[in-house]
């Protein structure tokens, strides 16, 4: 019950702090969705406020259930898992509710993808769904009620979809559901890893916006909780991401792929991936009580992956300077490709560098610009859209 009261009561402190700054106050709805697909059950977590009796319905194929829960802030409910491929959540209060579709399936993993004539690419987003949003709107890829409306348009999410921004959970949620809508209607959407999901995952929560923190805190669990890959069905969506995407000679990465790299392929890349997340390690990586239990090397191997310099969610070199031509000539060749495409690190304004063979997508201020790259025979048409919507010829820095 302390406990319950101090969240409580930290959220109210949230809510008042941010009344000046109202997209931060925001927690209902999916700003703070959670739910929980276990093997054998669902288990959804919302948030009301003010405090207030919650109500959740749950609709599949085979029918439909309705609950009830006392009045609080933080609301749960386990249900058994439903049968069917999806279900439909409305949640909230029985005044004022929202609704959110989610799979049961296990999702694809997919690091190597063809057949895209008009690529749409985000940099970092970092949780700021406002700015995202706008810029997909002001490019014709959805509409007022974010449903798609880009055909069979692709648009790629270079990375780092968490920390720093105060609407993780909504901007997430939207994703993932954008996803599903895209495909029904022709298109794709697409999501690289970044450095900042696999911190999450790893337990460095430093860069989570305390906004964020407080949903976690009000429902009583450790931020990373929200997104266990293992139980969270957001966690386990973006868990089937790549951390290297080749779509058609179009090489993405979150930060860059280095010399490192040159003996593997994306699938090897991809099979590392999951190798290496499903390991007690990686889940437990800021126990140090763990890590002297496993093997030095192997430990080493894992560190390199995830966090070294030249790992491709964390290589800067390419966006620094203008001297590793020769390095990103021998990855474009290894991978088949003729662009490569990074964010992580942050610049004035989206451009292109190295005669073109490097696409720089991380704008200082996340999700205000885009990159639009047009299919032209064996070569592509470079646009930046810019924090107005407006479309000129992609600039070129340096070399």
């Amino acid at each position: 019950m302390k406990r319950r009261a101090a969240a409580a009561a930290l959220l109210a402190a949230s809510l008042f702090i941010g009344a000046a700054q109202s997209r931060e106050a925001q927690f209902n709805g999916e700003y703070g969705l959670w739910v929980e697909n276990r093997q054998d059950s669902l288990v959804v977590h919302w948030i009301t406020h003010p405090a207030s009796a919650g109500f959740l319905r749950v609709q599949s194929e085979h029918g439909q259930q309705e609950f009830t829960t006392p009045a609080a802030n933080a609301h749960v409910q386990a249900l058994r898992r439903p049968r069917g491929k999806t279900v439909t959540l409305v949640y909230g209060t029985s005044a004022q509710s929202d609704t959110t579709a989610i799979s049961l399936q296990s999702w694809p993993r997919n690091p190597v993808v063809g057949g895209a004539d008009s690529v749409f690419i985000l940099g970092d987003t970092h949780g700021e769904f406002d700015a995202a949003s706008r810029s997909l709107r002001q490019a014709g890829l959805i509409d007022a009620q974010l449903r798609w409306t880009g055909g069979k348009k692709t648009l790629v999410f270079d990375g780092d979809l968490v920390d720093r921004g105060p609407d993780v959970f909504k901007l997430l949620w939207f994703i993932y559901q954008l996803e599903s809508d895209a495909a029904a209607k022709g298109g794709r959407v697409l999501v690289v890893l970044g450095n900042h999901e696999t911190m999450v995952w790893m337990g460095d929560l430093r860069y989570v916006h305390p906004k964020e923190q407080t949903i976690a805190q009000t429902y009583g669990v450790p931020y990373n909780k929200l997104l266990d890959y293992r139980e969270s069905v957001l966690g386990q969506w973006l868990a089937s991401k790549p951390a290297i995407l080749k779509l058609d000679n179009i090489l993405f990465a979150h930060g860059g792929v280095s010399a490192e790299y040159l003996p593997l392929t994306p699938r090897a890349v991809d099979d590392s991936l999951a190798k290496f997340m499903g390991e007690a390690l990686f889940r437990s990586w800021s126990d140090s009580t763990i890590a002297v239990k496993v093997d030095s090397a192997a430990h080493a191997r894992r560190a390199a992956f995830f966090m070294s310099d030249q790992s491709a969610f964390w290589f800067r070199g390419y966006v620094q300077t203008d001297t590793l031509g020769g390095m990103l000539d021998d990855v474009l060749k290894r991978f088949g490709a003729s662009v490569h495409v990074v964010g992580h690190t942050p610049v004035t304004m989206v451009h292109q560098k190295y005669n073109g063979k490097l696409i720089v997508t991380h704008p200082r201020t996340p999700g205000i610009e885009m990159v639009l790259l047009v299919k032209d025979g064996r070569n592509y048409k470079r646009f930046r859209i810019d924090e107005g919507g407006k479309m000129n010829p992609l600039p070129s820095v340096g070399q």
